[in-house]
C-alpha cells in the first residue's frame, strides 16, 4: 500500500503538509481540488513517498537522562 504525502509550497516558501493519502490517484484529486481554489493559485504542490520509521525498543535518551536525576 502505497503512503504519500502531499505538500503545499507557497509563492513565500512556506511549505505545509496537506494530508497522508494511500493511492497516486488520491493524492493528484486533491491537488486538483486545491488548484481550484483562487486563494491557493500561487501555490505549488508535490507528492512525497512517506519514509517508514523503524520502532525502539529504547526510550529516548532525553527520557533515560531523567530516569538518572
Amino acid at each position: 500500500m502505497d503512503k504519500l504525502y502531499v505538500n503545499e509550497i507557497c509563492a513565500d516558501g512556506e511549505v505545509n503538509t496537506v494530508g497522508l493519502f494511500y493511492s497516486r490517484g488520491e493524492a493528484e484529486n486533491i491537488i486538483a481540488q486545491l488548484k481550484s481554489i483562487p486563494e491557493r493559485a500561487d501555490c505549488r504542490y508535490e507528492i512525497v513517498e512517506a519514509v517508514a520509521v523503524a520502532a525502539s525498543t529504547n526510550p529516548p535518551q532525553q527520557a533515560r537522562e531523567s530516569e538518572k536525576k
